[in-house]
């Protein structure tokens, strides 16, 4: 389970420092939006574990991460001095539930803060998205040697718990209202699993459509599973940073993570979980390391 909410074109270098310096008020504070992107950037939020009826799992979870370089297009640069560091929290509820044996319901909201140390002293905090899919198993299997391999698909959307500006120096996202499609295949052979999701995401506006991919491996020893994973997000359009005509939200930002994290369970069902992530490549994004860690209680 995993409770992280939790995430276009390169000009030549010269040209790069011509527009950071001509565009420069414009472009800082999108930093901080390229932060605070947990409802596209994420596709971990089905996994391939359905609850049986009447089943679920309630989450509540803390996630921070912070940045001093990011990327204009693919070329990484340290932030303006004005900026500093930036540091962005989110606080996430995430459940599911089963309604029948094959078919469950699944709930993810997350509440944004972010702010920079350095002179400029841009911040930005509020609700962001909720986001609702209902995920069905579309197929399962087990073989002689007791290998079982499923296939759970997904459809829902996620849009705004509240109104606010997307196209300003500080925002906590894009203000879209997004179709949600999730695709996940699980194989399990005694304490070790795979999992491998692939989405796909319709969103309005501005904001380009995506494609986010999530891999996770795990190992079960007792009350603990031992996890590691892999997310990806590819933005199928949008503009780079400093592109005349460019909006907030209208950036292709790609983004690579890899992180691993740990979770307990006990016999009563109550449980936590922590972990860690740094950002391995990306486009028009931040080049974020971050913490998380939460409770959850199994019922």
């Amino acid at each position: 389970m995993n409770i992280e909410l939790s995430d276009s074109m390169i000009p030549s270098s010269a040209r790069t420092a011509s527009r950071i310096s001509t565009f420069l008020f414009k472009v800082w504070p999108l930093l901080l939006l390229l932060s605070l992107a947990p409802a596209q950037l994420s596709a971990s939020d089905v996994t391939g574990f359905l609850p049986g009826k009447g089943q679920g799992t309630v989450a509540v979870g803390y996630t921070g991460e912070s940045y001093d370089e990011f990327r204009v297009g693919t070329e990484k640069m340290p932030l303006p001095d004005a900026l500093g560091e930036i540091t962005t929290t989110s606080f996430s509820f995430w459940m599911n539930y089963g309604l029948t044996d094959r078919l469950a319901l699944v709930v993810n909201a997350a509440y944004v803060a972010a702010d920079s140390d350095g002179p400029a002293g841009l911040s930005d905090s509020g609700p962001q998205n909720l986001a609702v899919l209902l995920e069905m198993k579309l197929w399962e299997s087990t073989s002689g040697s007791g290998i079982s391999h499923s296939l759970v698909g997904a459809i829902g959307g996620s849009t705004p718990i509240e109104s606010y500006t997307a196209d300003a120096p500080v925002a906590r996202g894009d203000e879209s209202t997004d179709a949600l499609l999730r695709l996940v295949y699980l194989l399990r052979s005694g304490s070790f699993y795979w999992s491998q999701q692939v989405g796909y995401d319709l969103r309005s506006d501005d904001a380009p459509d995506g494609i986010p991919l999530y891999t996770e491996l795990g190992l079960s020893t007792g009350h603990w599973t031992w996890i590691v994973w892999y997310s990806q997000y590819l933005a199928q359009s949008g503009t780079d940073i400093g592109d005349p005509g460019f909006t907030f939200p209208s950036n292709k930002e790609d983004l690579q993570r890899l992180g691993a994290k740990a979770v307990v369970v006990f016999p009563n069902g109550w449980g936590g979980f922590a972990g860690a992530f740094s950002t391995l490549d990306g486009r028009n994004t931040g080049n974020a390391t971050g913490l998380s860690a939460g409770l959850l209680r199994k019922f």
